[in-house]
């Protein structure tokens, strides 16, 4: 009970302001996902490990991932509070449990912010013809972490205003390329379960190798294949942690965790059906590693393929933000109840609500793995991921411990019943598999 007195201590108190609706919510954990972005910056990676056939790993997280999503929208729903995975756990189990979710999640954000980060170029690359080098990653990424802070520093309703016309702008956009691009297409449906993948012979010159028994297929397809969705669905959490500033969050927090998910799902699906079967030639797209150009610009004029990078752009832009912005919210959760180092620095706000001073240190360590490690992308991404789903993994099992012991014991707004038991055990299994999927050699 003590961290749920703490939480709602600073809750009446008015440390975080409460300005945001259901949509706006909605809108922002949505804009956090980054779909179209995410599915954009390794559609490449994935189709040249197995091909055409990457397209499966949708459909198969999306129903992992929606067990998940329905034990984060229960707990949203009745602890909607700023740093959600250290008080989802901390509530449930007691401080020291929470203390070590808290930081496991925290040491899987700075990575996932650089993650976001590295993504960028990507699609900058193309946009202005840039050919890729350390030196140009590097200020594109530095550029993206200034916008995040001076962004994050102003208040948490103007970015959700922001967020809910880039969101309309890009859906309305990427809808519509996507829709001419299949419309005007071959149809290549044979496209969806090519599996070949991409090799190098002994000369040094890359060739494709048709993959015809599942053998051959099944390690490459969970170990390259299913990362594309694994990268893109996730992040829902940030509606319960945004729940603090949420108007009549009991309600609205486990809508926009839900009704968020439902929409990125629907968004890679569209992305998915209407550009792989629309590629004229797969093998061609393989090689090169920009299937989603050629599937557009074999179709459509460039400059419709060079607005829909501009769109997808300010989404991962967008995306960033509202991600810095649940990371910020998750270091000061924890310093508000003293647990980290310099809690009571971390644990400032401006007289707005803005943490001023979280937004400072997260942009600060988030820019560490970059000049230390790397800017390729599928390298920091891979492990952003990977510690993300073990951080899931863990809540999902402590939350399924207490649901077996009776929690909960007062329902909130939303609650799974008795169903309860069952879709925690598909997450639990479902997030366990991935995070093992993921840190396997």
């Amino acid at each position: 009970m003590g961290a749920v007195e703490t939480s709602q201590q600073f809750t009446a108190a008015g440390k975080l302001t409460r300005v945001l609706t259901g949509l706006t919510n909605g809108a922002l954990t949505f804009a956090g996902v980054g779909v179209f972005a995410g599915l954009f910056s390794l559609y490449g990676f994935a189709m040249s490990s197995v091909g055409g056939a990457e397209f499966w790993g949708w459909p198969l997280v999306a129903v992992s991932v929606g067990s998940m999503v329905l034990v984060i929208a229960e707990l949203a729903s009745k602890y909607p509070f700023a740093g959600s995975m250290y008080q989802w756990p901390t509530i449930l189990a007691g401080k020291r449990v929470g203390w070590w979710m808290g930081w496991v999640y925290a040491g899987a954000l700075f990575p996932l912010m650089t993650a976001y980060y590295a993504s960028l170029p990507v699609l900058i690359h193309p946009l202005f013809n840039l050919a890729p080098s350390f030196t140009t990653d590097a200020i594109i990424i530095v550029i993206a972490a200034a916008i995040a802070v001076v962004w994050n520093i102003a208040r948490i309703g103007v970015l959700g205003r922001i967020t809910e016309w880039a969101m309309g702008l890009e859906l309305t956009v990427v809808t519509i390329v996507c829709l001419l691009t299949f419309i005007l297409g071959a149809k290549h449906f044979g496209n969806l379960t090519q599996t070949a993948a991409v090799t190098t012979t002994s000369s040094g010159a890359a060739t494709i190798q048709v993959l015809s028994s599942l053998k051959n297929v099944f390690p490459l397809f969970i170990g390259a294949g299913v990362f594309n969705a694994l990268w893109v669905l996730y992040t829902f959490e940030n509606g319960g942690t945004l729940g603090e500033e949420t108007v009549d969050a009991g309600r609205n927090a486990p809508r926009a965790v839900i009704g968020a998910y439902l929409f990125a799902i629907a968004a890679g699906f569209l992305f998915l059906l209407c550009l792989t079967p629309s590629i004229p030639d797969m093998k061609a797209a393989m090689l090169g590693g920009v299937p989603a150009e050629n599937a557009i610009t074999a179709h459509l004029p460039v400059g419709v393929f060079k607005l829909f990078l501009v769109v997808v752009s300010i989404g991962l832009i967008v995306a960033t933000n509202v991600m810095f912005t649940g990371a910020v919210r998750h270091i000061y959760g924890m310093a508000r109840d003293g647990q980290l180092p310099f809690s009571a620095t971390w644990s400032k706000t401006l007289k707005d609500g803005a943490p001023w001073a979280a937004v400072l240190l997260l942009g600060a360590l988030s820019l560490v793995p970059v000049f230390v490690f790397t800017t390729k992308t599928s390298s920091i991404v891979g492990g952003a991921t990977a510690a993300m789903y073990l951080a899931y993994f863990l809540i999902m099992s402590v939350t399924l411990i207490y649901r077996l012991r009776g929690w909960p014991k007062v329902k909130g707004r939303f609650s799974l019943g008795r169903w309860g038991i069952p879709v925690n055990i598909v997450a639990v299994v479902g997030t366990g598999l991935t995070a093992l999927d993921l840190l396997w050699p």
